[in-house]
């Protein structure tokens, strides 16, 4: 750098703290997801994918469960699939939910099309729930209480919003 003129060198260092600066700044899609009656909190930013999904254990069958998300324009939450292995009570199946396929006992409920501004949920260990995405799994049990109600929204933070939060007690 020593071989540049001056006026190069103090420009290049600009350049760089403009493009840092603003890289603090920008506004990045992020799920959070809150439990309701305390400060716990997740957040994960969708720096590559705007696909998620949510894993569980149904309730009654105590099979797998994996419903499929994309971020959608104005930070809703777009349920485009539904992934489960055993029919029964609160699993899809009527041709109106969407088109139902069957890959050797494994069910793929897609065409589903259902937009959400926030999810509201129970959060129970037995159910593990967990946060997949980019293939990380995040399980609750590890943010949240048991038997807390969540929300899970998305919004924009700024990589300096998300650290602030982090230093005030957000879990990630």
């Amino acid at each position: 750098m020593n071989h540049l003129p001056k006026y190069w060198r103090i420009s290049l260092i600009w350049i760089v703290i403009l493009v840092l600066g603003a890289g603090l700044i920008w506004p990045l899609p992020t799920l959070c997801i809150r439990q309701y009656d305390s400060d716990h909190r997740l957040f994960v930013p969708l720096l590559k994918a705007k696909t998620f999904s949510f894993y569980y254990l149904h309730s009654v069958q105590k099979t797998p469960v994996q419903e499929n998300y994309v971020l959608a324009s104005g930070n809703k939450l777009r349920l485009v699939s539904t992934d489960y292995q055993s029919y029964g009570v609160g699993l899809p199946f009527l041709p109106e939910e969407g088109t139902l396929v069957n890959d050797n006992g494994k069910f793929r409920l897609t065409e589903i099309n259902r937009l959400y501004s926030k999810i509201d949920m129970a959060f129970m260990p037995l159910a593990e729930h967990a946060l997949l995405y980019e293939g990380k799994r995040y399980d609750f049990e590890r943010y949240f209480d048991a038997g807390s109600l969540l929300e899970i929204t998305a919004a924009d933070y700024s990589i300096f919003s998300l650290l602030w939060l982090m230093l005030e007690g957000g879990e990630k």
